[in-house]
């Protein structure tokens, strides 16, 4: 008899001796093991969490934004060595707000860059680049690779990724009938 009941009372004496803990709503009560699961340290996150379709590690990101801040510091003229990414972000934002022409000619000549680099590209895929906006050389390239590089994060591939699927369906329809 001893046998028969030895597992369910150890199963009982387990349970009741434990939910104490996890009934507890302090977090001091928590074995710091359940804590460490839940919210990991960056370091941990490094490895896993990638930006940029996972070409990018966190740590690769956060190096790359803080070359960005310091671009547009030096633009802006703030001494950007020695300083936090934090720091910079705030004293950079002040000079936004401070210096909003002088922001607008920033992000201008950014798009500008951009567009050039956009032009580049697209003359090398021998597409004319005379008057045309990033949005229709951009159009225009997406049509030349066939849709191949799509971007599901940008709502306007998104649709017209669909836009096209529902169109070859429905030729494919037309065509068994």
């Amino acid at each position: 008899m001893f046998k028969k009941w030895f597992i369910p009372i150890v199963s009982l004496a387990v349970l009741f001796s434990a939910a104490p803990v996890w009934a507890s709503k302090s977090l001091s009560a928590l074995p710091t093991g359940l804590l460490m699961a839940q919210h990991p340290k960056e370091s941990d996150m490094d490895q896993e969490h990638k930006h940029g379709k996972g070409k990018m590690t966190r740590k690769d990101f956060e190096a790359y934004r803080l070359e960005k801040l310091k671009e547009i510091a030096t633009y802006f003229g703030i001494q950007a060595e020695g300083k936090t990414a934090e720091q910079l972000k705030k004293e950079v934002e002040a000079a936004k707000l401070a210096n909003k022409d002088k922001w607008e000619a920033f992000k201008a000549e950014h798009q500008a860059k951009r567009l050039e680099h956009l032009r580049d590209i697209a003359k090398e895929h021998g597409i004319q680049t005379e008057g045309k906006t990033s949005d229709q050389l951009r159009e225009e390239l997406y049509k030349l690779h066939g849709g191949k590089g799509k971007r599901p994060h940008r709502l306007e591939d998104h649709d017209r990724a669909n836009q096209e699927n529902n169109e070859k369906q429905q030729k494919d329809k037309q065509s068994q009938v």
